[in-house]
C-alpha cells in the first residue's frame, strides 16, 4: 500500500513478484485475509487515512499469521509510537541525529542467522555493495522489547546505530519496520536490496 511516494510494487511486479495495489476505494473494503504479506510504503499513514483508520485491523491480521512490512516514516507522517506498530516504536528525531549518510557505511549483521537474512537470499557483505545516495534515514530512536534490531551501522566518527532494520513476533505473525531507503535502491537496480526485501516479504 504505497503512499504515493516510492514505486515499490512497480519494482516488485518488474521483477516477478505477484502484487496488488490497493487504492483507496480497495482499501476501504477489502479483506486483509487474502494476503499473505502486506506492505506499506513510505509516508502511506500521512498520505493514506483510509490506511490510519484500518491499521489496527491489519495488526489483527498479523497476529492471526499476517506478515507486515513498513517502510521509512518521518516522526509527522501520522506513525504514533504507541499505536503505529505491533508494540510501541518510536522513530528518531531529528532526522541528522538517526540516519547514515553515506551509502558505503559497514554493515553489521546483529542476529547474522536471523530468517529475514537468509531466506530467501542469504544476505552478504555484496548486499551492501553499490547503495546510492544513502544507507537510511528516520532510524527508529527507541522499540519495544518486542523487536530485535538486526543490522548495526554508523557515518563516519559517529556512533553505530540499530534502529535501521527491527523485526517482531506478534502472534502467529511477524511486523518488520525498516528505515532503510530500500525504494531508491530499487529504482537504481540495487542486487542487494532487490534480495533483502525478498526475504522481508517472505511470508516464511
Amino acid at each position: 500500500m504505497g503512499g504515493g511516494s516510492d514505486r515499490t510494487d512497480y519494482w516488485l511486479r518488474a521483477v516477478g513478484m505477484e502484487v496488488v495495489s490497493l487504492d483507496d476505494k480497495a482499501l476501504a473494503q477489502v479483506d486483509f485475509g487474502q494476503f499473505d504479506s502486506i506492505l506499506i510504503g513510505i509516508f502511506a499513514l500521512r498520505t493514506r487515512p483510509i490506511l490510519a483508520q484500518r491499521l489496527a485491523e491489519i495488526h489483527d491480521w498479523v497476529r492471526e499469521g499476517g506478515n507486515l512490512v513498513t517502510l521509512y516514516h518521518r516522526p509527522w507522517d501520522n506513525w504514533k509510537p504507541e499505536t503505529s506498530a505491533l508494540a510501541p516504536l518510536t522513530i528518531g528525531k531529528p532526522s541528522l541525529r538517526w540516519r547514515v549518510t553515506d551509502e558505503n557505511a559497514k554493515i553489521t549483521h546483529l542476529v547474522p542467522d536471523h530468517p529475514l537474512l537468509n531466506a530467501l537470499n542469504t544476505i552478504t557483505e555484496e548486499d551492501w555493495q553499490g547503495w546510492q545516495k544513502e544507507r537510511g534515514l528516520y532510524f527508529a530512536s527507541d522499540w519495544d522489547n518486542a523487536y530485535t534490531p538486526l543490522l548495526s551501522m554508523a557515518d563516519p566518527d559517529e556512533q553505530p546505530l540499530k534502529g535501521s532494520l527491527l523485526s517482531g513476533t506478534f502472534g502467529k505473525g511477524r511486523h518488520t519496520h525498516t528505515s532503510l531507503i530500500l525504494h531508491y535502491q530499487l529504482e537504481k537496480l540495487v542486487p542487494g536490496a532487490y534480495r533483502l526485501l525478498a526475504n522481508l516479504l517472505n511470508p516464511g
